[in-house]
């Protein structure tokens, strides 16, 4: 029988935890040129991860949940190897429970927390360059709408990140690292949070890519009993994977379709979600 407390956690945790890290990377642009990604991301969940530890999901319960997300990241170059990052997010969040047979629904529609930060590089060359960023986590999204849009806690995330490029004959590839802690002011909650990409050129325009996200929290001890921790929604540890194609249009725009899917976790929800996006470079 799926966890009452894994459920709980899963659905105040339903719209922050999607996001993942700010949209830095280590390759940053020149003054006045950036990369944007606008990301549609449709996200499922009829499962939960236990409760009491890390591991894969628990049978399918009697809580669901979906959610149509618009998000917006990337990054601004203002110059010297500084660059604004942003992270931007707004989703239609609909959460269902279902007794006796008998299924109740609840939608919540506005913004999510947003991610604003600074990025500066340190080495920027064209086969390897690393950089260091500084985000801080704007609780914009309602942590009191049922169900929950954000976590309501303000947090600090700074981050090192590196990445690197190859060529394979006529193929290009690439791959980077995001890693680094995210403090919340108000509960103190850690987490420890890393982002994998990769992704090379398979023919012509199209190319392949993929993805791993990790979240640890410090200090998760025990059981999240439903109602009796205020800081839940921070609360969670999660492996998720993800795998895609991008079509190269033009050099500036390029299409892209990806899968992702929730490996293991605890205390959350556990899921997959289909994400149709665009990447525009200026």
């Amino acid at each position: 029988m799926q966890s009452k407390a894994g459920i709980a956690a899963a659905l105040a945790v339903a719209a922050a935890l999607l996001a993942g890290p700010a949209a830095a990377g280590p390759w940053l642009p020149q003054a006045g040129t950036g990369d944007a990604h606008v990301a549609l991301r449709l996200y499922r969940s009829d499962r939960a991860f236990p409760a009491s530890r890390f591991g894969p999901a628990l049978p399918p319960g009697p809580a669901s949940s979906d959610e149509r997300q618009l998000k917006v990241t990337g990054l601004h170059g203002l110059g010297g190897h500084w660059a604004i990052t942003y992270d931007l997010r707004a989703a239609r969040v609909s959460k269902t429970k279902t007794k006796k047979g008998v299924s109740t629904t609840a939608t919540a529609t506005g913004l999510q927390d947003q991610v604003v930060g600074l990025a500066r590089g340190l080495r920027q060359g064209t086969v390897f360059a690393d950089a260091v960023a500084l985000s801080v986590v704007v609780p914009t999204g309602s942590a009191s709408s049922h169900p929950p849009l954000g976590v309501g806690h303000a947090a600090l995330e700074p981050d090192y990140l590196f990445g690197w490029r190859h060529r394979f004959g006529r193929r290009s590839a690439y791959g980077s690292v995001s890693i680094g802690p995210r403090y919340f002011f108000d509960s103190g909650v850690t987490q420890w949070r890393t982002t994998l990409d990769a992704g090379i050129r398979l023919a012509g325009p199209v190319g392949l890519f993929g993805s791993l996200f990790q979240v640890r929290t410090f200090g998760l001890n025990g059981a999240l009993a439903a109602g009796q921790d205020p800081h839940a929604a921070e609360q969670y540890n999660l492996l998720r994977g993800g795998i895609g194609l991008r079509y190269a249009l033009t050099a500036d725009i390029r299409p892209r379709i990806a899968y992702e899917f929730d490996l293991k976790g605890r205390a959350s929800h556990a899921g997959h979600r289909l994400v149709l996006s665009l990447a525009l470079r200026y």
